[in-house]
């Protein structure tokens, strides 16, 4: 519906099943992109004053995310991109500050709890990508 949201829904990927909620974000938005670590999913940005948020949960146990850091820009439609230890979030748009599309690279690790860093740019600014694990 477009309409901003809080929830975290979990569904199994062994049983085709329904999914079911198993905790809230720590604000209601929409427009974010997510990260993963082995035992962590993460969200981050967003459509709203708190865009520029790192939102935290487990995959053990069903629960509320935590708000962990922030990124360097508030944006919405970021791409999230993951590795083994870092989550990355590129591009996006900052249209919330009255801003377009950014080129912005950020980084954060997985292993700490902590504001990301800028850590490049890309070629042009984006809005609306898609993104890798690895």
């Amino acid at each position: 519906s477009g309409t901003p949201q809080n929830v975290i829904e979990k569904f199994s990927f062994s049983v085709d099943s329904n999914s079911s909620d198993v905790g809230d974000m720590t604000s209601t938005r929409n427009g974010m992109t997510g990260n993963q670590s082995t035992t962590h999913g993460y969200s981050t940005g967003g459509n709203n004053e708190q865009g520029e948020m790192i939102d935290k949960f487990s995959f053990s146990t069903d629960g509320n995310a935590t708000d962990i850091g922030n990124l360097t820009v508030i944006r919405y439609f970021p791409c999230g991109q993951s590795s083994g230890t870092h989550g990355y979030v590129s591009a996006g748009n900052n249209g919330y500050q009255g801003g377009g599309a950014v080129n912005v690279i950020d980084k954060f690790a997985f292993a700490s709890n902590s504001n990301a860093t800028d850590v490049g740019d890309l070629t042009q600014s984006k809005s609306h990508g898609a993104g890798q694990q690895y």
